[in-house]
């Protein structure tokens, strides 16, 4: 008998034992404080103007999980728009991934500016940290201004993102900026 409560308590601790905690997107890495029907719009040197309208906005929530304990957390805002009258459509975010039961490995920002969904172009920066650094301290690891760029693109070739702020600009592959429209 004392040999079978045995195997039972560490049957249990086997399958309990292992819980991931990931914690939620971060409120004070707000690049991205769109709403659902927000209309943001861009206008350029011509005075031309590009509306989007943004169809979702998406901060991951605080989630738990017991099965496989090797995996990693993430969490993410992401936003994305319909298509405007020039059939473009943007879906950008930043993602923040780590070892288990934190967040403070690595941090990605990305936006994709699609035509028609036959292309799109893709720009993406990331910071990977050398040192574990504390989830709620790592705002301080990130600008508050992030340019991407990428010469290559089809469509667009640079963004200019702002805390805060959201997506301020972006340059076409033909050298027109497109600026927000505050």
């Amino acid at each position: 008998m004392k040999k079978v409560s045995i195997i039972i308590i560490l049957l249990s601790v086997f399958c309990m034992g292992c819980k991931i905690h990931c914690p939620e997107f971060p409120a004070n890495l707000n690049y991205f404080p769109y709403y659902e029907g927000q209309e943001l719009k861009f206008t350029n040197s011509q005075q031309d103007i590009q509306s989007f309208i943004v169809s979702s906005k998406n901060d991951s929530k605080a989630s738990s999980f017991g099965q496989n304990c090797k995996c990693v957390c993430h969490a993410g805002s992401v936003f994305r728009t319909t298509e405007n009258r020039d059939s473009l459509s943007l879906r950008c975010g930043l993602e923040i991934s780590g070892g288990r039961n934190d967040l403070s490995n690595s941090v990605s920002i990305s936006c994709d500016l699609q035509y028609s969904y036959l292309y799109s172009d893709y720009l993406s920066t990331g910071l990977n940290l050398e040192k574990t650094v504390p989830y709620d301290e790592l705002y301080k690891y990130l600008e508050d201004t992030i340019i991407i760029e990428n010469e290559n693109n089809q469509i667009v070739k640079k963004i200019v993102i702002v805390k805060g702020k959201g997506l301020i600009s972006y340059t076409t592959a033909d050298g027109e900026e497109w600026k927000l429209v505050e």
